[in-house]
């Protein structure tokens, strides 16, 4: 769900342009505020994306095609439209938040202060301040590892130290433009905002998501199995059993429990009664080895919710066919 948040607003990282916001002096101008800025993105993204349109569109299909096909085609596209616009305002506005939040931390100087790597740079001046070397000897690894050594600790720290990393690219990109970039740095930056995005996107999916099952289950009646599968509910189970009658008709019985026990315990009538060395345990009277500790037991709560039978197909004469 995060992934599919990251490609719908892909191509709106980052945003530059978002002083107006926070020079609104009242809370109902900030939020006129950003609400705009959503519809702009939002009609920059049909106008002059590729990425994120690609992505609306897809996502669109799949709504549509999510819709089960017993609606009209109307319903299947109005339902379908509306969880896309669901899911896309909401991975705008996380979007926004998000950069809102980058351009807070880099205003108020506590990311971008020193480059790409400043948790490095405190560890070297630590390192030479508490850690001296006399002898020279990491010099020494440095050329014999062929530059390795302080290489692997800069960027295994650069992982640690990603909002430093996306704000210091962010500024790069806002003031030089993004051809200005390598395609490595493009790619970390973006590795970037996604690691994040992720984090923050993936609990609004699931939340959205499961609000669309919630509500066709109780006002469309639809999507009863995707709702239920979502429920985990180990209540209500059935089963279908069928049976060839004498005449060759095909007889078929849907059976339900209401509760399902969550307690077993061995049947003392299961060990107690004789059977013989080759009995099938549907020929016996009490066929399970296993009964319910709690109740109500589902042998005495199991009714028929279904039965139909289908009539046996007479085949045709092959001498009167001719």
């Amino acid at each position: 769900g995060g992934f599919i948040y990251f490609i719908l607003v892909f191509s709106m990282f980052p945003q530059c342009n978002l002083v107006h916001i926070l020079n609104e002096e009242t809370w109902s101008g900030r939020l006129q505020s950003f609400s705009s800025t959503i519809w702009s993105a939002l009609l920059y993204i049909f106008e002059h994306s590729y990425v994120s349109s690609v992505g609306s569109l897809t996502l669109l299909m799949a709504s549509y095609s999510f819709v089960p096909s017993k609606l009209t085609r109307k319903k299947r596209a109005i339902i379908g439209g509306l969880h896309v616009v669901a899911h896309l305002t909401a991975a705008l506005v996380l979007m926004l938040l998000m950069e809102l939040g980058i351009e807070i931390c880099i205003r108020n100087h506590l990311l971008a202060t020193s480059g790409y790597h400043p948790l490095y740079d405190w560890y070297r001046s630590m390192e030479s301040e508490h850690f001296p070397d006399p002898t020279g000897l990491r010099t020494r690894l440095e050329q014999w590892t062929l530059g390795l050594y302080p290489a692997c600790i800069k960027y295994l720290m650069s992982a640690f130290d990603v909002p430093e990393i996306m704000a210091v690219t962010r500024i790069n990109i806002c003031k030089n433009g993004m051809m200005s970039l390598s395609r490595s740095v493009l790619i970390m930056y973006y590795t970037s905002v996604f690691i994040y995005f992720w984090i923050f996107s993936t609990p609004v999916v699931s939340l959205i998501f499961g609000s669309y099952l919630y509500i066709c289950i109780n006002w469309f009646h639809i999507h009863f199995d995707e709702a239920f599968s979502s429920l985990r509910i180990a209540n209500y189970k059935s089963f279908t059993r069928f049976h060839i009658k004498k005449d060759g008709d095909l007889e078929i019985f849907t059976l339900a429990v209401d509760k399902v026990p969550k307690d077993w315990k061995l049947d003392p009538k299961w060990e107690a009664e004789e059977r013989g060395p080759h009995q099938l345990g549907h020929h016996r009277r009490y066929p399970s080895k296993w009964r319910s500790a709690s109740s109500p037991d589902p042998v005495r709560s199991v009714r028929v919710v279904d039965h139909f039978t289908i009539t046996r197909t007479v085949a045709p004469d092959p001498e009167t066919s001719y």
